[in-house]
């Protein structure tokens, strides 16, 4: 009977053992199909990775602005105190025609994605000069040792104090000699004032101010040369001045948008988060089951007696038996006799036979 008790807990605790092994394989399952959080998108003003634009964000605060990132576009009764910055122009039709408008109404929209119609600057089809640059060191230098295209013919009244910009992968657009422009001398060798990195559009009674890479202004460039002075010139004319970072309607909801749409509870919990549960349920299920499991009959046991010492004496008497000492357990059961007699009729418990049966006798 022990063994086959013995044969049964091994076999419970192989089961389960093998099912914390499956808990664990499914937990690595799901972490490898599923991530809990994706990463942030490039030039997020939200992120403070090297491609993101948060850096920005508090270099415009800091020069005494109130800078926002949104999707709604600032109304044109706010020309006078607000502008516009286009990091990336991921918009929609709608968000477009609403910066135009802004512009039209005497607006100012700064746009630094080389690739976005809105400035009307043209590319390297059309003329525009592709420049590239690597820094070549991690530690901060003097603005003229990391500019790769410095002020030139400057045009522009906000940014004529300053000496040059970073461009780690842009372009220079082709402007004329009497079109507004403003860092115009690169390193690369293309003749001066003939291309410029920043342009100006005139929209409507508003402006329109395209610049040649948008990469200059995520954190890990923001700092070089006078990459983040261009930026606070453009966006901050005075304390109080009102910035609007337009992201697009493809980027990852802002915390605006919370409570905004028409998604349920339920269809807001990631899937990987469905998935846990469910493979939780099925991990609770498979160690129920390997729990209950149970081989072999049904063993009965013994029940104890209730007695106190009763074990001891039922032990004693088997030991006895199995020894054939009958006599002596007659002569112990004899001796308990005796002792019990001389207790209840008040004689000493060593007095002779004798003395005790006259005792008996005389009370009986």
């Amino acid at each position: 009977m022990a063994r086959s008790a013995g044969q049964g807990g091994g076999s419970g605790g192989v089961k389960a053992v093998g099912a914390m092994v499956f808990v664990v394989v499914m937990s690595f399952v799901v972490l490898l199909l599923l991530r809990a959080s994706p990463s942030s998108e490039p030039f997020d003003p939200r992120s403070g990775q090297p491609d993101g634009a948060r850096g920005l964000v508090l270099t415009l605060q800091d020069a005494g602005a109130d800078v926002d990132d949104t999707r709604d576009v600032p109304s044109t009764d706010q020309v006078e105190s607000a502008r516009i910055l286009v990091l990336e122009d991921r918009l929609d039709d709608e968000q477009r025609d609403a910066v135009l408008d802004f512009a039209e109404a005497g607006g100012v929209v700064v746009v630094a994605d080389p690739a976005s119609a809105l400035h009307g600057g043209s590319d390297a089809d059309g003329g525009a000069v592709e420049i590239s640059a690597q820094p070549s060191t991690s530690e901060r230098r003097d603005a003229e040792e990391e500019t790769n295209v410095a002020l030139g013919r400057c045009s522009i009244a906000a940014l004529v104090e300053l000496r040059g910009v970073f461009v780690p992968s842009g372009v220079l657009f082709p402007v004329g000699p009497s079109e507004e422009q403003c860092f115009t001398d690169p390193t690369s060798g293309v003749r001066a004032d003939s291309h410029s990195f920043v342009i100006v559009r005139e929209f409507g009674d508003g402006l329109i101010v395209g610049l040649g890479d948008n990469d200059a202004f995520v954190n890990r460039s923001l700092r070089r040369a006078d990459n983040s002075g261009l930026m606070a010139s453009l966006l901050v004319p005075t304390a109080g001045s009102d910035v609007s970072i337009v992201i697009g309607r493809g980027v990852s909801p802002t915390v605006r948008d919370v409570g905004s749409g028409e998604d349920t509870l339920v269809d807001l919990v990631p899937a990987w988060v469905w998935m846990s549960l469910v493979v939780g349920a099925v991990a609770f299920v498979v160690f129920a089951v390997s729990r209950s499991a149970r081989e072999g009959r049904i063993l009965s046991e013994p029940v104890t007696a209730p007695i106190a010492g009763s074990e001891l004496v039922s032990a004693t008497g088997n030991l006895m038996q199995r020894a054939g000492h009958a006599s002596r357990a007659g002569w112990l059961l004899l001796s308990r006799l005796h002792r019990d007699l001389c207790r209840a009729h008040g004689i000493d418990v060593n007095a002779p036979l004798a003395d005790l049966d006259r005792a008996v006798a005389e009370r009986s």
